[in-house]
């Protein structure tokens, strides 16, 4: 691995409406409608005028429920006034006010008047850039996440479930992973940064970039942060990044996720302070997660307690190894 960097990629900020509100947007801009509701009731619409300096406008109309606007941010592209596909935004509170600043602009030229404290901060993309010298490399991580022992409420969720995922390109899921709680208010991404690039945007980098991305939802920001306002809530998720990423990472067993050989993976076993009996069942585990399809499966044909293997993946961590192998 030559580098890595971390920060903020994406946040989404939400606004609710009056259906009047969104009917002046709607016929003073440019706006493209999405879908329907059933029976015709509602009406979704984005704004692409904006999306080359990243910020993507998305409004919801319904004379049933609740009429919004959302604004998807890639702050590193609105600073920066041009599309910035791998740059990692550093919040800080200048930085902020400066996004703030401009977001104000982009309101006032669509004609939203309502003021920027009123929005609220539901989504925000807590990301790593891992920067690697071969792709095969950023495919074999990605490999090694796939066999993940699985996190109680989660599941994987494959390019195409989403019901607003635009993603059809082939072999977009051999490239990444990504699991979600059950509530939608958590996600974990790892994916070819340079193969998403390249297959969606005909955007082509010499850097070959596997990304994390740890997507905490409306209800997870305001559990993880003391402030309100969402730019004081984007200061202290910025601060933040690092530690939330690695406490993800630990609950997955992958705080190690760089490829190691079976024999290496042995020696670093028997030289380990544990007992013989725990080495025991170490190697037992390594043996059987070479080549495996997962450590759930692992757990399974080792007939360990799900508690007493999970325990046994933390000496793995302790060691500052990962449990999974590949063949030389």
């Amino acid at each position: 691995m030559i580098m890595n960097e971390s920060g903020i990629h994406t946040f989404s900020l939400k606004l609710q409406c009056k259906y009047s509100e969104i009917q002046n947007i709607i016929e003073q801009n440019e706006c493209i409608r999405t879908r329907r509701g059933k029976l015709g009731l509602s009406s979704y619409y984005q704004m692409p005028q904006f999306k080359y300096i990243g910020v993507e406008i998305q409004l919801g109309q319904s004379v049933s429920h609740p009429c919004w606007l959302i604004l998807i941010i890639n702050p590193s592209s609105l600073l920066a006034g041009t599309y910035k596909p791998t740059a990692l935004f550093q919040a800080d509170e200048k930085s902020v006010q400066q996004i703030k600043h401009r977001l104000r602009n982009i309101l006032d030229k669509i004609g939203i008047d309502r003021r920027l404290k009123e929005f609220k901060l539901s989504r925000c993309d807590l990301t790593c850039n891992l920067y690697y010298e071969h792709r095969a490399d950023v495919q074999d991580r990605i490999d090694i996440f796939k066999k993940s022992f699985s996190i109680p409420h989660y599941s994987t969720v494959e390019f195409g479930k989403y019901s607003n995922s635009d993603e059809k390109f082939k072999g977009a899921n051999k490239h990444s992973w990504t699991i979600e709680n059950k509530s939608k208010s958590c996600a974990f991404s790892v994916y070819d940064k340079s193969y998403e690039l390249e297959t969606r945007h005909d955007i082509f980098i010499d850097e070959h970039i596997l990304r994390l991305e740890l997507r905490f939802g409306r209800s997870k920001i305001t559990k993880v942060t003391k402030a309100k306002g969402w730019e004081s809530q984007l200061v202290e998720l910025g601060s933040q990044v690092e530690k939330q990423q690695h406490k993800f990472l630990h609950r997955l067993h992958m705080t190690h996720f760089d490829p190691i050989s079976l024999p290496a993976l042995l020696d670093c076993i028997n030289a380990s302070k544990y007992r013989d009996k725990t080495k025991r069942k170490l190697r037992r585990i390594a043996k059987k997660a070479n080549g495996c399809v997962s450590l759930a499966a692992v757990q399974k044909d080792c007939r360990i307690k799900k508690s007493d293997f999970i325990k046994l993946l933390g000496k793995f961590e302790e060691m500052g190894i990962g449990c999974v192998s590949f063949k030389q």
